[in-house]
């Protein structure tokens, strides 16, 4: 009886406990967001989260400013904000392209052809795509430099597809083996060869998996910062990732009072709406996809 009388009592106040966290840990992510947001439109914004006086769009108006600006709470590091958006838009669309193209050819391949070795190789893509980036800086930056890859935007987003590759190879290995070989065969009676079925017949039925990967390509190249940093010089081939930190990099100041937060707040929303963008126009595609499976209708 009294053990009966404990679980009523003791079961509504885990549900407090628990709805207690889940307040404290979405004000926890939440907090930082509001204060981006705020300071985006606040002509004096800085480090602590407070509300504007007046709302205005001239932080945005700044980071569209085609010459270099200077920070207006005295910071003396010129911000080429503009340029920052043109290169990683350069960097995630060229890795974009190639990631797309050279692993529905991969992908293909290892799902439609038998071949000695198959499996093996597989299995060292598997590996490759797990193995940490920082293992692998020493030898990537010394063939960068025998390739005329450091300070190049072009060889940034093919070392970025790279290290992406191996991952997506294995992701839309996953969506052409749910294909049925029928569709092909049916391609082959009437007369076409294999890259003809694979072009008009197999990639269409892989939409949803081609935009899965063309997302997750896009994010990863997007958000890069380590190979950027590495391979990146010149501060006018920066992408966004490495521009703000480079930002925080020259000016430290006292507790970042050096930095003008508004515009480097206006460039993190303008940092986030293409990722946001992409999600939404291939949630349709996102919501086929099951467990690396997808739906052939």
């Amino acid at each position: 009886m009294s053990g009966d009388i404990l679980k009523r009592i003791a079961e509504p106040s885990l549900q407090v406990v628990g709805y207690v966290v889940l307040a404290v840990m979405f004000l926890y992510i939440l907090t930082p967001l509001v204060w981006m947001f705020l300071t985006a439109f606040n002509p004096e914004g800085g480090p602590f989260l407070e509300l504007p006086k007046e709302f205005t769009l001239d932080n945005f108006v700044m980071i569209f400013m085609g010459e270099p600006i200077k920070g207006r709470a005295g910071a003396a590091h010129p911000f080429y904000m503009t340029r920052w958006i043109q290169n990683s838009f350069f960097i995630a669309s060229v890795a974009l392209l190639l990631v797309v193209t050279m692993a529905s050819m991969a992908a293909y391949s290892l799902s439609r052809l038998d071949f000695p070795g198959k499996s093996l190789l597989m299995t060292f893509i598997l590996l490759i795509g797990f193995m940490p980036s920082m293992a692998k800086i020493l030898p990537l930056f010394k063939l960068c430099l025998m390739f005329g890859f450091v300070d190049n935007l072009f060889g940034v987003a093919v070392v970025i597809a790279s290290s992406i590759l191996p991952t997506q190879i294995w992701i839309l290995k996953g969506f052409f083996d749910s294909i049925p070989r029928e569709l092909e065969e049916q391609a082959w009676v009437c007369g076409c060869g294999r890259f003809t079925t694979l072009m008009r017949v197999v990639l269409p039925v892989a939409g949803p998996g081609i935009a899965v990967v063309a997302l997750l390509s896009f994010l990863g190249a997007w958000g890069s910062f380590t190979i950027p940093l590495i391979l990146i010089r010149s501060e006018d081939l920066y992408p966004i990732s490495l521009g703000i930190a480079s930002v925080f990099i020259h000016n430290p100041g006292e507790i970042g009072l050096a930095v003008d937060y508004g515009p480097l707040c206006a460039l993190s929303i303008v940092y986030a709406i293409p990722s946001l963008a992409i999600y939404y126009l291939t949630r349709k595609y996102l919501m086929q996809v099951r467990l690396g499976k997808m739906e052939v209708r």
